[in-house]
C-alpha cells in the first residue's frame, strides 16, 4: 500500500477513535466500533495498532508532536519571555479549544488509569513542553521580567496545571465560551499572582 493511503487510512482510525473514546469513553469501546466507525475491517486496525491502549498512546503522542511542532514555528516572531509565555498560553488553550472531542479524549479518559497517567507524565513530549516553558522563565529571570528567586520548575508545572485546569472546566462546563477566552485572565495570574503589591 502507498505511504499515503497508509497513513489516510491510520488517520481515519485515530478520527473515530477520537470521536468514539470521547462521546462512548475509552473503556466501553471496542475495536470493532473503531473499525465501523473509520469504515475498514477490524483486522485493519490491529494492522496499525495492537490494542485499543496503543490507539489512545497514537492520539497523544502525535496530538503532542503538532503541538510541539506548531509552539516552534509560533515562538520563531517572539522575542521576549513575557511574549513568549503569552504565545505559549495562547497556543495551549487554542489547541485544545479547536477540538472538543480531542480535548475530551485528553483531560477526561487519559485519567482513568494509572498506567496512562504514568506514561504520559514521564513521555518525552510533555517533558519538551516542560523544558521550553522553564527555558521561557529562565529568560524572563535574565531580562528582569521575572522574580530572580523563582524555583522554575514549580513555576513551569503550576502554570500547566492552571491551562490543565482550565482545559477540564471548559470540556465539562455547559456554557458555551471559546477555551481562549481564560488567556488574559492566566497571564495575568502567572505575572502577578496573589500579591496587592
Amino acid at each position: 500500500m502507498e505511504p499515503a493511503r497508509k497513513e489516510e487510512k491510520r488517520s481515519r482510525i485515530l478520527a473515530a477513535a477520537v470521536r468514539l473514546f470521547a462521546g462512548d469513553g475509552f473503556y466501553r469501546t471496542r475495536i470493532g466500533d473503531i473499525a465501523k466507525t473509520a469504515n475498514v475491517a477490524t483486522g485493519t486496525v490491529y494492522t496499525y495498532f495492537e490494542s485499543k491502549e496503543k490507539i489512545l498512546d497514537a492520539i497523544f503522542e502525535d496530538s503532542m508532536e503538532q503541538f510541539l511542532a506548531l509552539g516552534k514555528e509560533d515562538m520563531a516572531g517572539a522575542e521576549t519571555a513575557l511574549e513568549r509565555l503569552q504565545r505559549i498560553v495562547e497556543l495551549h488553550l487554542t489547541n485544545l479549544g479547536r477540538d472538543r472531542e480531542l480535548a475530551t479524549v485528553f483531560q477526561i479518559e487519559l485519567r482513568h488509569s494509572a498506567r496512562f497517567m504514568d506514561v504520559y507524565s514521564r513521555s518525552r513530549q510533555l517533558r519538551e513542553y516542560f523544558n521550553r516553558v522553564a527555558a521561557i522563565l529562565e529568560q524572563g529571570k535574565e531580562e528582569g521580567t521575572v522574580r530572580r528567586d523563582l524555583d522554575v520548575w514549580f513555576a513551569t508545572k503550576a502554570l500547566f496545571g492552571i491551562l490543565d485546569e482550565a482545559a477540564t472546566n471548559w470540556v465539562l462546563s455547559d456554557r458555551n465560551y471559546r477555551l481562549t477566552s481564560d488567556a488574559g485572565r492566566i497571564i495575568d495570574f502567572a505575572l502577578k499572582g496573589l500579591s496587592a503589591g
